[in-house]
């Protein structure tokens, strides 16, 4: 199976491109003008799609994806990310869970975390800068961050109902064809009419800040410990100093998994992506107990587990395509 396949369609003004992918990094980097890594939560083959469409000042698409994901992301600075469930699933973002029929939102240059669930698809717009910054100017009333928000609330289910079968039909390669210019038009009506009604979340129904705060401790401990070593859960309760009920809850209210759970599978990422970097000459069982896993066995069963193949095939697979 080909690691990625992308095929395009002209119709002398827009270009639609499909890209399929059978790895959650490669996904990852099958958006371009964005900074992110994925990292693959739940067991078996990750199969991913992108159907997409670059405006000069909008690109717009539809990306699917089998597995469970926890995705880091960030567009550029002085952009706009909104997306929203393409089918009627809901996930969490920077540990809030949301709605299915929410508009998420991120500004430019803040990275984000989504934690996305299995078969999830996600209709998602970037808004580029200067059309922005434009679009602020004509309208000003809001403030430079009026959308430095975790997702938009006060949208019409009707708006939100058209919006998405407008989308499905522009990102299908056999639906109706507008001219480029007609499409654009009717993009930025449909994105100035929703930012226009759109009111930001509500402080009540957001994550309580103190887990919050107890998360981004947890996540830069786990970023600087040394991935060789053994980890507990004790250790953990101390660097952060709470106790391990604390840390449950917040992880169960975050994540939705446990502590233990969630280091693994992170691991097992990073080695993923060590296995997959042309100029690794180490063996497996050394990669392996860099990060952490001394029983080899059990370490190999927890790997294809996951990715529904063992780290040879990972590793051949890649070679054979290199």
């Amino acid at each position: 199976m080909k690691e990625m396949e992308k095929t395009c369609l002209h119709d002398n003004e827009s270009l639609l491109c499909t890209i399929h992918s059978n790895d959650a990094n490669h996904q990852a980097e099958n958006l371009i003008n964005w900074q992110q890594q994925f990292d693959q939560l739940s067991r078996g083959r990750f199969v991913g799609v992108i159907n997409e469409i670059h405006f000069p000042d909008i690109h717009v698409f539809r990306e699917e994806t089998s597995q469970q994901l926890r995705q880091q992301c960030q567009i550029e600075e002085g952009g706009l990310w909104l997306g929203f469930s393409a089918d009627n699933k809901s996930c969490r973002i920077n540990n809030q869970a949301t709605r299915s029929e929410q508009f998420l939102c991120r500004p430019g240059g803040h990275e984000f975390e989504l934690l996305t669930p299995e078969n999830f698809s996600i209709f998602g717009l970037v808004l580029h800068r200067s059309w922005l910054k434009q679009w602020l100017e004509q309208n000003d009333e809001l403030a430079d961050n009026a959308f430095d928000c975790l997702y938009l609330e006060g949208v019409a289910p009707q708006l939100i109902f058209s919006f998405r079968q407008y989308l499905s039909l522009l990102l299908q390669a056999d639906g109706h064809r507008w001219s480029s210019l007609t499409q654009q038009l009717i993009l930025k009506d449909a994105v100035f009419e929703l930012l226009s009604l759109a009111q930001n979340a509500p402080a009540t129904t957001m994550v309580s800040a103190q887990r919050q705060r107890l998360m981004q401790r947890v996540k830069s401990y786990l970023h600087e410990v040394d991935l060789s070593a053994p980890l507990t859960i004790d250790e953990i309760c101390a660097a952060v100093h709470v106790s391990r009920r604390t840390l449950q809850y917040a992880f169960s209210e975050c994540l939705g998994m446990s502590p233990k759970h969630y280091i693994k599978v992170i691991r097992l990422n990073q080695i993923r992506r060590a296995l997959l970097q042309s100029e690794q000459q180490q063996t497996i069982a050394e990669i392996a107990l860099e990060h952490g896993f001394f029983h080899l066995g059990q370490f190999g069963q927890d790997y294809k587990n996951l990715f529904g193949e063992n780290p040879q095939q990972t590793r051949h697979r890649h070679f054979s395509h290199s």
